[in-house]
């Protein structure tokens, strides 16, 4: 009885494992992503193309997070989110890619420090014409609360 118990829980285990639906991995980062999912990548070097003239790191993505799947409205999004190499805290972005069509809106975070260190200004250039929903969501990547 205990070979059926043990073989059961084995089974129901594995099938639950095998209907799990596609989950990204949690070391899945932007650049790889992008070469699994060309649609993808060319959302994401569209939306950023005017970036990129000014700020070269974005085409590249940057220092990155790993992707993260995200809700919206009862839409999939694939959020990318990076900052600039050795220089983190002054630029930073965070992209919804929709899982649907693959449009692409986000936001670029541009902070200056003052002489003596201190943050001194702050600007965020909306991309993509974000609906305010998606403004909530992306300000909010932009600036997690801090943990209590």
């Amino acid at each position: 009885m205990r070979h059926f118990t043990f073989k059961s829980i084995l089974l129901a285990t594995l099938g639950c494992l095998a209907f799990a639906g596609p989950v990204y991995a949690a070391d899945l980062y932007p650049a790889d992503l992008a070469k699994q999912e060309p649609r993808l990548a060319s959302a994401f070097a569209d939306l950023t193309k005017s970036l990129v003239r000014k700020h070269a790191w974005v085409m590249d993505f940057g220092v990155t997070t790993p992707v993260e799947e995200t809700t919206l409205n009862n839409e999939t999004y694939v959020r990318l989110s990076g900052c600039k190499p050795h220089d983190c805290p002054s630029e930073k972005y965070v992209v919804l890619v929709s899982k649907k069509n693959n449009h692409a809106v986000g936001a670029f975070l541009t902070n200056r420090q003052a002489a003596a260190g201190a943050l001194s200004d702050s600007t965020i250039q909306w991309l993509g014409q974000p609906t305010d929903e998606q403004v909530a969501q992306l300000a909010a990547a932009l600036f997690p609360a801090a943990d209590s």
